[in-house]
């Protein structure tokens, strides 16, 4: 079962999206090739689904729910599902795969599957712990989508984490993780269609896709629940599309990535502007259409993108008073969100000032972002940067493609998009998009120089590239030998979550004992996810304040009767003292590990 029902559960959140997704080929364009069409059924039907999930949760999320929605979008989209697989050609007899490119993308997906069957660890600082899992697994327990109240950023839009919590109601705690196959798959699908559309042929489009699953920092953004790499994904399909598009349904299709990027981060609205400006000037300026043709269609993508978002922005704005919660302080002048204080809004924005600050702003510090990226990658967060490719070749690259329009397109989406990172947050993962344009015409180059028949040119290529796919597939590997490891070791498992997870001893005993209801979490740096019990937990990472008067621990001891709890949570960090020095008569202790102490409140119900 370790496996099976991880499995099992991914496979459904594949076959589901497939065939929601193609009651959307009417509106492929009709150049696409099979490839193409693929990954629009694909990332389009996990876009449709993470919105219909999210919006039956708002009435009922249990596991029949969960089930019934996934067969209905099964058997809505299956007769189209059907007709578009008989439409697929068979491929050539002499079809060939070129081994080395097949092989190292062959690999990263092996590795992403083994190590994604591993539990999840970590402590508050992991983000897939504290609010992308944590979530999904509240949801399931009280059978409605609601944000956390002790976990600020699970007001953020959850298009993708829906879906986790689709596979942890089927599949449990190791089927997320597994996820990533299909998230990185889609990434890598993404942009080689990308190549294809600039004119690689099959051994050109394999290449991006080995340049790409081999960069550390786009890697990273695809696995341990982070959505980034899906994030990416939907944008680039939206570039993939406006910038070739002619008729009023491929804005439509356009409109929904846009959609599915803006359902699955805040920073899909940036990125959505910038890409529709982009198609805007594109269109314009090598076109011979004029403004009052191309605003209109460009309304319509804009219109589908709103449509498909506006479940995630129209909850927040009519339960909490914002559609974008927690809110910017520009936000602050028009709208009056509920339940949020400026101390929290504050270590919002530190935390954000604090986490990406780069190498700093400043026009010289924007001019040597290409050598810091690829130099100084631990100060971007970037988890091993993403190699030479990028930035030895692409320019290159540019130079071929320099009359395609699409790919002019394509250039100032990017420079759009690093200008808007380089002035916000300055965080590696947030610019996955770009490193995925960075290879793809990073391998355009290579073809380019190589094509120029120079003495060096061709082995001073070939040893860019042989160094970023080496260097690249090391750190990856490296990062991930932990997962695998606990993922083929059932004992080292248990090990890992002992030594990664603060506490553990205490989470088991409350989870494996039936006589515990309800938990009072009292320290703020307890991650809840692992907690399979309601809980109460009155201040949160950001200063969240869960329970109104009760501002302080002898508020919140008094008020203990009313929130019903059966046990206390008490624990310390080295060096520091428990919250309960002094522990009430009636507060038991029923279980004590180091640093960490469980109470029963009151007598044994037993």
């Amino acid at each position: 079962m370790r496996v099976v029902a991880p499995a099992l559960a991914n496979l459904m959140l594949i076959v589901a999206p497939m065939s929601l997704g193609s009651t959307l080929r009417r509106l492929i364009p009709a150049n696409f090739s099979r490839m193409d069409r693929v990954v629009v059924i694909l990332l389009g039907g996990i876009g449709l689904l993470g919105t219909v999930l999210f919006c039956v949760g708002q009435i009922r999320f249990s596991r029949l729910a969960i089930v019934t929605t996934l067969a209905a979008c099964i058997l809505l989209g299956l007769r189209s599902l059907l007709a578009e697989v008989r439409q697929f050609r068979p491929l050539p007899a002499r079809f060939e795969v070129p081994w080395m490119p097949a092989a190292i993308v062959a690999a990263v997906l092996l590795v992403t599957a083994v190590g994604g069957l591993s539990l999840p660890v970590g402590d508050m600082n992991n983000d897939a712990i504290a609010y992308h899992y944590l979530g999904p697994s509240v949801w399931l327990r009280q059978e409605i989508i609601r944000p956390v109240p002790d976990e600020l950023l699970t007001y953020f839009p959850v298009l993708v984490e829906t879906q986790y919590a689709a596979l942890f109601s089927l599949g449990g705690d190791r089927a997320p993780g597994l996820f990533a196959v299909a998230g990185l798959a889609s990434l890598l699908l993404a942009g080689a269609s990308l190549g294809r559309r600039l004119g690689l042929d099959s051994a050109g489009v394999w290449w991006v896709a080995a340049v790409i699953a081999a960069m550390p920092a786009v890697y990273r953004g695809a696995y341990g629940g982070f959505l980034d790499a899906l994030f990416a994904a939907f944008v680039l399909l939206a570039a993939r599309i406006v910038f070739d598009a002619q008729r009023l349904g491929h804005y439509a299709l356009c409109g929904l990535f846009c959609g599915a990027a803006m359902g699955a981060k805040y920073t899909g609205i940036v990125a959505v502007a910038l890409l529709l400006f982009s198609a805007l000037l594109i269109g314009r300026a090598n076109s011979r259409r004029r403004l009052t043709d191309i605003v209109p269609l460009l309304a319509v993508a804009s219109a589908a993108a709103i449509l498909i978002a506006s479940p995630f922005y129209l909850r927040n704005w009519v339960m909490y008073g914002c559609p974008i919660y927690p809110p910017p302080p520009a936000l602050l002048h028009f709208f009056q969100p509920k339940g949020i204080s400026p101390l929290m809004v504050g270590s919002l924005l530190q935390n954000v000032a604090e986490t990406g600050r780069g190498m700093g702003g400043g026009m010289a510090h924007f001019l040597l972002l290409p050598f810091n990226l690829t130099y100084h990658t631990a100060n971007f967060r970037g988890a091993g940067g993403i190699g030479l490719v990028p930035w030895a070749l692409a320019p290159f690259g540019m130079i071929a493609l320099r009359r395609s329009t699409f790919a002019q397109g394509l250039a100032l989406f990017g420079a759009l998009q690093v200008t808007a990172w380089f002035l916000t947050a300055q965080v590696s993962r947030y610019l996955i998009a770009v490193y995925v344009l960075g290879a793809v015409f990073g391998v355009f180059g290579w073809r380019y120089v190589t094509g120029l028949r120079t003495r060096f040119g061709a082995p001073l290529c070939s040893l860019v590239l042989a160094i970023s796919i080496s260097y690249g597939l090391f750190m990856i590997f490296s990062d991930r030998v932990d997962d695998v490891h606990a993922a083929l070791s059932q004992r080292f498992e248990q090990i890992r979550r002992l030594r990664d997870i603060p506490w553990l001893e205490s989470f088991d005993f409350i989870n494996g004992t039936p006589a515990v209801q309800k938990v009072l979490i009292l320290d703020q740096n307890v991650a809840p996810y692992y907690i399979h019990k309601n809980y109460v937990k009155p201040v949160g990472r950001w200063g969240e304040h869960t329970l109104p008067g009760a501002a302080n621990l002898t508020e919140l001891l008094s008020a203990i009767p009313t929130l019903h709890v059966t046990h206390v949570l008490d624990v310390r960090l080295d060096g520091e003292s428990f919250q309960l020095q002094k522990p009430p008569a009636d507060f038991v202790p029923v279980f004590q590990g180091n640093n960490q102490i469980v109470y029963r409140v009151g007598a044994d119900p037993l």
